[in-house]
């Protein structure tokens, strides 16, 4: 009898685990996330190199919360940047996000640094649509060991513009 009841005890505490982790990461089969925000007032920007000066924007996509990330400007100095730190394996990174452009367009580039004067580009995506869409970046090769793992996001280029992003998560591919 005792012997049923632990069994019983768990398969409870196993199907609370598995609907609460997911299936996927307690079996290993998803990607190693390493970094998400929707941008509401209680997530940190300690991780961006502007994070204390950061605008808001009180539009969202479906899911997203009540507030996204807007990103202006107007030269090709990138406007955010937020940096993952040094990278500790030579794996391939993914960063998905929604955006939506408020004029003149804009970029999101993955890149890994090791200096101001040696950066390796990984990727870039540029927004167009003025309406919520979904973006997958996929870094192209391997980020070096020991360089550190950058998101730029720059609006408009030459012209002034303005974009705004949300529900963003930066994968790591095994």
């Amino acid at each position: 009898m005792m012997k049923q009841i632990l069994s019983q005890i768990f398969i409870l505490f196993a199907a609370i685990g598995l609907l609460t982790t997911g299936c996927e990461k307690i079996l290993g089969t998803m990607n190693d996330f390493i970094y998400s925000t929707s941008f509401e007032k209680y997530d940190s920007m300690d991780a961006w190199e502007q994070g204390a000066s950061a605008e808001y924007k009180s539009d969202a996509p479906t899911g997203g919360g009540n507030r996204s990330l807007y990103v202006s400007g107007g030269c090709v100095v990138p406007h955010m940047i937020l940096d993952m730190g040094k990278v500790k394996s030579d794996n391939l990174y993914s960063v998905s996000f929604f955006g939506k452009v408020l004029a003149n367009g804009g970029f999101v580039q993955l890149y890994a640094e090791v200096s101001d004067s040696e950066k390796v580009l990984l990727g870039s995506i540029q927004l167009t649509e003025m309406d919520w869409k979904e973006y997958l970046l996929q870094s192209s090769t391997p980020v070096p060991v020991g360089y550190n793992l950058k998101i730029e996001m720059s609006a408009g280029g030459l012209k002034p513009g303005g974009m705004i992003i949300d529900l963003l998560e930066v994968n790591e591919l095994k």
